[in-house]
C-alpha cells in the first residue's frame, strides 16, 4: 500500500464531496479496497485515515470556523439593556 496514494485521495476527499460520499459508504476495510481501487488510488484505510486526519489539518479555517471559535452571541440592544438596568439599579 502507498501513503502517497493516501495523501492523494485525501487532497481530492476534501475537494469532491461525491467522492467523499462514496468513500463515507465503505462499511468495511474490504468495501473500501474495492472503492479506491474503483478510483485508480492504492492504499489502506488506516493509511487514508491518517493522510485524511493529516491533510484536514492543515486546512486553513474558514470563516464560519473562524466565528464559532470567537464565541459569544452578539444581539441587538441586550448589554445595551443590561448596561441601563445595572446602571438604574445602582
Amino acid at each position: 500500500m502507498s501513503i502517497d496514494g493516501a495523501r492523494a485521495l485525501a487532497a481530492k476527499v476534501l475537494t469532491d464531496e461525491v467522492l467523499a460520499k462514496q468513500i463515507n459508504e465503505a462499511k468495511t476495510g474490504a468495501e473500501f479496497d474495492v472503492i479506491v481501487a474503483k478510483l485508480g488510488y492504492t492504499c489502506s484505510a488506516a493509511e487514508f485515515k491518517a493522510a485524511f486526519k493529516e491533510a484536514k489539518d492543515k486546512q486553513p479555517i474558514s470563516d464560519d470556523q473562524l466565528d464559532q471559535a470567537a464565541g459569544g452571541l452578539s444581539i441587538v440592544g441586550v448589554d445595551y439593556a443590561f448596561v441601563a438596568t445595572e446602571t438604574a439599579m445602582s
